[in-house]
C-alpha cells in the first residue's frame, strides 16, 4: 500500500489517502499532481521548483505553512444563532401546529 498526497498547481493539498501501488497514479484528477507520503492539509502545503517540459512539478516536497497562511485559510466562524439546522417534516409540522394554535388563542 502507498500513502499519497494529491495537490494542485498552487501547492494546495486537495486530499490524502492510501491505495495500492497499481492505483497510485489514478488518484490525481486533471490539473492535479500526486506525491507519495503523508501530510496535514491544514498545516502543510507542497512546494516545488517550477514545472518541467511535460508540465510536472520539479522537486515537490511537503513544507509547513506560515501561521499567516493557516489563519487566512480558516473558514469563517458561524455564530451560534446563525448555524444552519435540519429538522424533519414532523418537527416542522409540529411548529406549524403550535403557531396555528397560538393564532387561534389570540
Amino acid at each position: 500500500m502507498k500513502k499519497y498526497i494529491v495537490y494542485n498547481a498552487e501547492g494546495k493539498i486537495q486530499r490524502t489517502g492510501v491505495c495500492s501501488k497499481k492505483d497510485l497514479l489514478k488518484q490525481a484528477n486533471e490539473d492535479e499532481f500526486i506525491l507519495e507520503g503523508t501530510a496535514n492539509d491544514v498545516t502543510q502545503k507542497v512546494e516545488f521548483d517550477g514545472f518541467d517540459v511535460d508540465g510536472q512539478p520539479i522537486n515537490p516536497r511537503v513544507v509547513d505553512k506560515t501561521p499567516e497562511e493557516i489563519e487566512a485559510e480558516k473558514p469563517p466562524e458561524i455564530l451560534v444563532g446563525e448555524r444552519p439546522v435540519s429538522i424533519t417534516n414532523n418537527q416542522w409540522q409540529d411548529v406549524l401546529d403550535r403557531l396555528s394554535k397560538l393564532e387561534t388563542e389570540a
